[in-house]
């Protein structure tokens, strides 16, 4: 399984760096016309088949605008860490900006559609989305790493996710409302994974002890995350959603360093642990925590906003003059949203 990990993660070299000619950069005409118009692409296609509503706005209609860059950066930093085991903050952040914003527009139309009809069709809330949430709180941005874990925690409750049949988003969102203190409703024996089937949960156990003193169990727990996020990779979508299908984060051992991030922050011990497909993870937990925090303060950032590229702060300034507020969208609480 290892050999099948490290060969696959080689191969995929290739792909990441074709991604910046073949999809990024002809993608960013969609960013540019829209920063120069104040219209995108997606309502000249669906204009004449949709009718929108009076406070409609444009950038409601994002979808590959922000995911490609996006996903571009996060290709960027993997292929480093690929390629010398570091993980970079610029790439990371970068990427970190686009996904932030992302998530607001999906909470604003998920909202509004709740507001508005009582309902959401077509709810598809992905799980991979957590991992913006990760590196949030690598970044020590508190404030917008709290903003994307209750809309993450809205999306798990009301049911508007395509849940991984993995459960680390699952897991992720569970983990920091643990550190959070949420009271998060129980997870049972099976979780519901499609309409007709059910799974178990596997890491009930690794949620009551996260903060545990006994560093044998996070040894053990580590371990646990890293092998199957290594079998995930390797078996990829070809038989099932898993987060480990490919994409930007696929070879970052991000929920192992969440773990580790979390602890750190409790005032917690972490021990000394290291992965053959990952390396030295406890080093490279240190190497993340120097270079963001050098980064961060280096670049004076004390939001998210001032990690934005320029083609990003642009385009938030056109959204702003329609009425884009990221802050106040996640500072809507929907009814069912209780936080314990």
């Amino acid at each position: 399984m290892l050999a099948k990990f490290l060969n696959k993660r080689s191969r995929s070299r290739k792909h990441m760096r074709d991604y910046a000619k073949n999809v990024f950069e002809y993608d960013q005409y969609l960013l540019t016309d829209y920063i120069d118009s104040g219209m995108t692409d997606g309502f000249e296609r669906v204009k004449q088949y949709r009718e929108f509503d009076k406070d409609f706005r444009q950038w409601e209609l994002f979808g590959a605008e922000f995911g490609v860059p996006e996903c571009h950066w996060g290709y960027v930093a993997q292929l480093t860490y690929i390629e010398s085991g570091l993980l970079e903050p610029k790439p990371l952040m970068c990427s970190l900006a686009y996904g932030y914003f992302a998530t607001a527009i999906d909470y604003y139309k998920y909202c509004s559609s709740l507001e508005k009809t009582g309902g959401i069709a077509n709810a598809m809330w992905s799980t991979i989305s957590v991992f913006r949430l990760v590196l949030m709180l690598l970044a020590g941005l508190k404030r917008e790493a709290d903003e994307l874990y209750y809309a993450n925690a809205m999306a798990w409750r009301s049911g508007w996710i395509i849940r991984s049949h993995s459960f680390i988003g699952d897991f992720l969102v569970l983990l920091y409302g643990c550190y959070l203190g949420v009271i998060e409703p129980p997870f049972a024996t099976e979780v519901q994974v499609t309409l007709r089937k059910t799974a178990p949960f596997p890491y009930a156990p690794f949620l009551d002890n996260w903060d545990t003193q006994d560093i044998e169990f996070i040894s053990t727990m580590l371990q646990t995350l890293c092998d199957n996020q290594v079998e995930q990779a390797v078996i990829g979508d070809k038989k099932c959603f898993f987060e480990f299908n490919g994409g930007p984060h696929t070879y970052l051992p991000l929920t192992a360093l969440m773990l580790l991030k979390l602890r750190s922050l409790r005032g917690l011990p972490n021990p000394q642990f290291s992965h053959p497909a990952f390396g030295d993870i406890t080093a490279l937990f240190e190497q993340v925590s120097t270079s963001f925090s050098d980064y961060v303060a280096t670049l004076g950032i004390q939001r998210i906003e001032d990690a934005a590229d320029e083609v990003l702060t642009n385009t938030l300034t056109r959204m702003q003059s329609q009425d884009f507020d990221a802050h106040a969208i996640f500072a809507k609480r929907l009814p069912s949203f209780s936080a314990g």
